[in-house]
């Protein structure tokens, strides 16, 4: 059994190990973290999350404790053998998408998301500029990549569960619209139309 700890259901950290969960039909339980005042969490999550981050996951089967959803993505894989390629060069593949989001689109869309909320009106707007260029330089990437493949890497991997959450808001956080890219557009409906991410949501 898998105990899946969250925070924020619907944000997309927390929907990419749903999606992953449900894909690998793998048993588990939600707990819910409270942050307690001043922002600190439970003492005893500081242990499973030494920053404090959700979400992370304890493996009641192996003892292993994992957080980041990078590091989350790629042992839910490795523990069932499923969305991830075993051949190097099919694996590296994967891999190198998944940072993508990770390094870049994960952590500018929550500093864009950050930056909109503390706006008061009075700055120049220029470092959400910034952040929505660099967005707009990945979906272009993606767009690129997306070119006659139906996936990131042809069969769906943990680098699309990954991605996808973020194209879900971009619209609403980055007010960029999948429209101008369709391939992109594209790939995004459909994986919005598979079972589990459909499960994710609720």
């Amino acid at each position: 059994m898998i105990d899946f700890y969250r925070m924020h259901s619907s944000s997309p950290n927390m929907r990419k190990v749903a999606i992953m969960l449900a894909e690998t039909g793998l048993s588990y339980t939600s707990k819910y973290v409270e942050k307690q005042e001043g922002g600190q969490c439970p003492e005893a999550y500081q242990t499973i999350s030494p920053n404090c981050t959700a979400p992370a996951i304890v493996d009641d089967e192996t003892g292993a404790v994992v957080f980041e959803t990078g590091a989350i993505l790629c042992y839910l894989a490795e523990k069932t053998g499923k969305l991830l390629p075993t051949s190097l060069r099919e694996r590296a593949d994967v891999l190198k998408w998944l940072m993508l989001e990770v390094a870049n689109i994960g952590p500018v869309m929550v500093e864009l998301h950050h930056h909109m909320m503390m706006d008061d009106g009075e700055g120049d707007g220029s470092r959400q500029q910034r952040q929505r260029d660099r967005i707009t330089r990945c979906c272009m990437i993606l767009e690129r990549q997306l070119a006659g493949r139906e996936y990131l890497c042809g069969e769906y991997s943990i680098a699309d569960i990954a991605l996808y959450p973020w194209t879900a808001i971009l619209e609403d956080m980055a007010e960029i619209s999948l429209k101008d890219y369709p391939n992109l557009n594209r790939w995004a409906s459909t994986i919005s139309s598979r079972p589990a991410v459909l499960l994710s949501t609720k």
